[in-house]
């Protein structure tokens, strides 16, 4: 958007070490302006307060709010929306099933009036049919749901010779990249990655922070397969270790439109996935990935063991990803979509004001 000309802010909470205000990153204008208390119910009110004041003094330089999650940010915007005149505000869920907003927001204390204030907002987004359905199950009305994606900078994401290659285990490659954390279900992994390292010589990659690192260290060491799971940590960008994968993988329990599902596809690797959430959109059984619809470590054993023995079916899927992404999800078209998105709710909204 900002390499398009459009003034772009990103309005978020302050996080210790980082600028509190004016902070600029590839033309974006990042404003760590929500002071908020992370105390129980006294966070979500904090959060809300705060956004709530800040849009309240931004309304004459916004054209139209897009929030990105929907639960306190949807909430927040849905209370601003009586001074937000003329100014649309698009609510754009982030997942679906247990981790999604919509489930969340009903095991939230107070959940039938929070439901009612998100419920204020001009417009939704979501990224996956699994969004759309749990969102329409919450009351928003059909003609005020757009059916949207996340996209992925095919130019920083893309197959070719990979800088990472002399500091990771040996190929082949199984690469996870994201959040250690329970909605990526990586226990499963681990214990399914037992039967892969019997039966092959494939090592397991593991890419990112999170709160679960250390007790999959002492899981993956319990399991006897330490020397064959490499846990990198966080990095700047992963583009380096998908480009030195064999195979992708993502086992959630919970996802809306994966941001590291579509960069892996990007990069043209063979994808094995949960069947959950924005994953079934994006992989086509045979033709685009693996869809493993059952948690079990058996069933994910034998999908990895099927891809790591047949290298011609997964360079097969590797370039039906790829050529799906550049069709459908590159951030030019995603950018196209969405411009498109907030003329026509800025047009509705002026003329209804």
């Amino acid at each position: 958007m900002a390499r398009r000309g459009h003034s772009v802010r990103v309005l978020t909470r302050a996080v210790p070490g980082y600028p509190v205000d004016d902070e600029e990153y590839r033309g974006v204008q990042i404003h760590r302006w929500i002071r908020t208390v992370d105390r129980g119910p006294l966070f979500g009110l904090s959060f809300v307060a705060g956004l709530t004041r800040i849009l309240r003094r931004l309304r004459g330089e916004l054209d139209v709010v897009h929030t990105h999650q929907a639960l306190w940010e949807a909430v927040a915007t849905g209370v601003a929306r009586h001074t937000l005149r003329g100014v649309p505000t698009l609510a754009q869920p982030a997942s679906s099933g247990y981790y999604g907003e919509a489930q969340e927001l009903m095991r939230t204390r107070g959940a039938p009036l929070l439901r009612r204030l998100i419920l204020r907002n001009t417009h939704f987004a979501a990224i996956s049919d699994d969004v759309a359905r749990e969102w329409l199950d919450l009351g928003v009305p059909p003609d005020r749901l757009t059916r949207t994606a996340s996209g992925v900078d095919t130019d920083a994401f893309r197959p070719g010779a990979s800088a990472a290659e002399a500091e990771l285990l040996p190929r082949p490659r199984a690469v996870f990249t994201g959040r250690l954390h329970p909605q990526k279900n990586l226990p499963l992994l681990l214990n399914a990655w037992v039967e892969v390292a019997r039966r092959s010589p494939a090592n397991l990659i593991l890419v990112g922070p999170g709160s679960d690192r250390e007790a999959l260290m002492e899981l993956s060491r319990s399991l006897g397969i330490a020397d064959r799971v490499q846990f990198v940590g966080a990095v700047p960008s992963p583009a380096e270790h998908l480009r030195a994968a064999d195979l992708f993988v993502l086992p959630s329990v919970a996802e809306g439109m994966s941001n590291s599902l579509l960069e892996a596809m990007a990069t043209g690797l063979p994808c094995v996935v949960s069947g959950v959430g924005g994953n079934t959109d994006l992989i086509a059984p045979g033709s685009t990935g693996v869809l493993v619809p059952d948690p079990t470590p058996e069933a994910w054993s034998a999908a990895l063991l099927a891809l790591i023995n047949s290298p011609e079916e997964a360079r097969h899927l590797g370039r039906n990803a790829l050529a799906r992404i550049e069709d459908e999800f590159s951030l030019r078209a995603v950018v196209d979509r969405y411009v498109g998105l907030y003329r026509e709710l800025i047009a509705k909204e002026r003329g209804r004001g």
